[in-house]
């Protein structure tokens, strides 16, 4: 004989919710490759608007070479770590002064400037975007 009470109504509706929220993480994940900085991730007219905008804003403190041991440190870590550090606290002379797209132009280069391959698309960060890029070590052609 089946229990109908609320209380066994209830946990059988938690056991079927809990089960296909797990059914549908696994199934989110289960054929999804996580994209990293070798995606072609930015376009390479972006990186040129970054790299004005680098020269204007930042090459007076970080030269072109200072991100090369910051990717390498980093490694594994979400694009968007260094995406919030720089729009939080840069430039040092007026921290989150430049528009956040800007930030992202400038990020574009700083990929060009490791040598990570352009793709066609720009990179972005609407909804969060770069914390689904992991930083990667670049690889050889």
């Amino acid at each position: 004989m089946r229990d109908f009470s609320l209380f066994a109504v209830c946990r059988r509706l938690r056991h079927i919710v809990a089960l296909t929220g797990f059914a549908l993480l696994w199934l989110s994940g289960a054929n999804a490759d996580p994209r990293t900085t070798n995606d072609l991730v930015y376009s390479k007219a972006q990186a040129k608007t970054g790299e004005t905008l680098y020269k204007q804003h930042c090459l007076t403190c970080h030269d072109k070479k200072y991100f090369r041991p910051v990717f390498k440190v980093w490694n594994g870590q979400p694009l968007g770590i260094i995406y919030a550090v720089m729009s939080a606290s840069m430039p040092e002379t007026n921290p989150g002064a430049l528009a956040l797209d800007e930030y992202v132009d400038i990020l574009a280069y700083i990929l060009s400037l490791n040598r990570y391959a352009a793709g066609e698309e720009d990179l972005h960060n609407d909804d969060g975007a770069l914390n689904e890029i992991t930083i990667a070590p670049r690889k050889k052609k």
